[in-house]
């Protein structure tokens, strides 16, 4: 499960941070080359290590996707997504982003250039249903999948609501198993079938 990091605490409250001022600490070193974190809702949030199969299940993706989707998404890992709305830059496992001719040099994807959001999850499970999927839901990110390692599924989350409906989430939860295959709303010629990302569990 991933931790929160507490910097500063006074009168029992959290110490949260602008995005301006997480960019300040990244620019001058303040985290290790080897510490993952990341700002969820002015939070530092460590991110918890990766473990074998998360590890070749992003490697399932980043070598079936670039075939499939031919130039018309950018495929992003590990990498950030800035929400200045709300004060976070999560780091998604993987990210398929719309094009752009300077491949995202002047600033990270915001969330309506963001085409599909993909996270992977064994302990972190439990942090990125209660936490990732609001987050995402009320950045207006059109579709969200959670690689669920632990169960062997793929949890698809679409129609994110607006915050005028209530607590933001999404209308649409599909839960996918090694039958089946999925296409990204916005990618619709792109068939990934849940066997080929799913890594296969160690024999005793």
């Amino acid at each position: 499960m991933a931790t929160i990091v507490r910097p500063a605490v006074r009168h029992n409250s959290v110490r949260t941070f602008s995005l301006e001022e997480y960019h300040w600490l990244i620019e001058h070193g303040f985290f290790r080359e080897d510490e993952r974190v990341e700002l969820i809702g002015g939070v530092l949030n460590q991110m918890s290590p990766k473990g074998l199969r998360h590890a070749v299940c992003l490697s399932n993706f980043l070598h079936l996707l670039p075939a499939m989707i031919s130039g018309k998404a950018r495929i992003r890992a590990q990498d950030p997504i800035t929400m200045v709305d709300s004060s976070s830059e999560p780091e998604p496992d993987l990210v398929l982003a719309a094009p752009r001719e300077n491949r995202y040099l002047d600033h990270h994807p915001y969330p309506a250039d963001v085409l599909l959001v993909v996270e992977i999850a064994d302990s972190s499970l439990e942090q990125d249903r209660r936490v990732k999927v609001p987050v995402y839901a009320a950045a207006g990110i059109a579709e969200f999948w959670i690689v669920n390692l632990i169960d062997d599924q793929i949890e698809v989350y679409r129609e994110p609501t607006s915050p005028a409906e209530g607590a933001a989430y999404y209308r649409q939860r599909m839960i996918l198993s090694e039958p089946d295959t999925v296409n990204p709303i916005h990618l619709p010629d792109c068939s990934i079938a849940v066997k080929d990302v799913l890594p296969p569990r160690k024999r005793d």
